[in-house]
Formats: C-alpha cells, sequence, structure tokens
C-alpha cells in the first residue's frame, strides 16, 4: 500500500494552517505556491479537507482557509481518509474463492479468501489505530524538537 502525493500535499495544508496565525485564512494561492502545484489540483485537495470536516472555508476578500477544530484534535488517520478515503488493503474480489471452487481435492482453499481477508482486516485496524493516535499537533511539536512554535501569515511569505 502507498499512499499518494495528493496525501503528503494534504498534510502540508494541515500543517500549514497549524501554523498559522490566528483568525486570518491561508488563501489558496499562499497554499499553491508553497506547493508548488496547480491551482486547480490544490483546490482539489482543500475541497477534500473541506468536506472532511477538517477546515473550514471563509469567505471574503481576505478569506481562506483556516482549521475547522485545534490541531491537537485532528489525527493522522483523518487526513488519510479525508484525503485517500477509508483505505482496505485487501481488495477481495473473491478471486481465491473462484479460483479454487469446484477443484478436485483442493475445494477446501475455497476459505483462503476468508483467511486472507482477516489477515488483511486485522492489519488495518491495526494500522487505523495507530495512525487514530497521532494528532497533526504533536506531529509539529515533534518537528520542531522541544522548541516554541512560531505562528506566522501564510499569506505574507
Amino acid at each position: 500500500m502507498r499512499l499518494t502525493k495528493a496525501f503528503e500535499q494534504g498534510v502540508c495544508v494541515m500543517a500549514m494552517l497549524t501554523t498559522q496565525l490566528p483568525d486570518i485564512p491561508v488563501s489558496s494561492a499562499s497554499f499553491y505556491h508553497r506547493l508548488g502545484s496547480s491551482p486547480t489540483y490544490t483546490q482539489k485537495i482543500i475541497r477534500r479537507l473541506v468536506v472532511a470536516g477538517l477546515v473550514t472555508s471563509v469567505s471574503g476578500l481576505r478569506g481562506g482557509f483556516c482549521l475547522s477544530r485545534s490541531s491537537r484534535k485532528i489525527t493522522c488517520l483523518d487526513v488519510v481518509e479525508a484525503i485517500e478515503g477509508k483505505v482496505v488493503t485487501f481488495p477481495d474480489s473473491q478471486l481465491l474463492h473462484h479460483a479454487f471452487a469446484n477443484s478436485n481435492g483442493l475445494s477446501n482453499l475455497v476459505v483462503a479468501n476468508d483467511i486472507v481477508h482477516h489477515v488483511f482486516s486485522s492489519a488495518d485496524a491495526l494500522w487505523r489505530s495507530s495512525l487514530s493516535k497521532t494528532s497533526i499537533a504533536e506531529i509539529i511539536h515533534e518537528s520542531l524538537q522541544g522548541s516554541q512554535m512560531t505562528f506566522v501569515d501564510w499569506n505574507e511569505i
């Protein structure tokens, strides 16, 4: 399994919003200039974060985007699922079942599909559990290695 570049950009958006001066929305232009991506692509990423309830849109001349709640309450899992959707690593198209059905002496292998599905479902649950324990704020704090977080206005940089 591999997360997409969109996820990485979503994390960047969340980090920028976490370090933005309070009560000042970050403009779309600030995001795509800093990320080096197209305005359309950046808007799609931000839209996913808005739809997931992680980011709010502020309209008006000085509008833009803000976190919808504290970054301490937004987890890595929240961002993954906002950008990628719920990640399921085993597609479970029943191929093992179809391959071994009606095979002489090997028909019991049809249950292999259920076993593989269970193994991957368990792994997915552990992965989600791990990601749900780390907030965006914790990532920023750990990245700063104990230094005080500085707030900036990304619209002015």
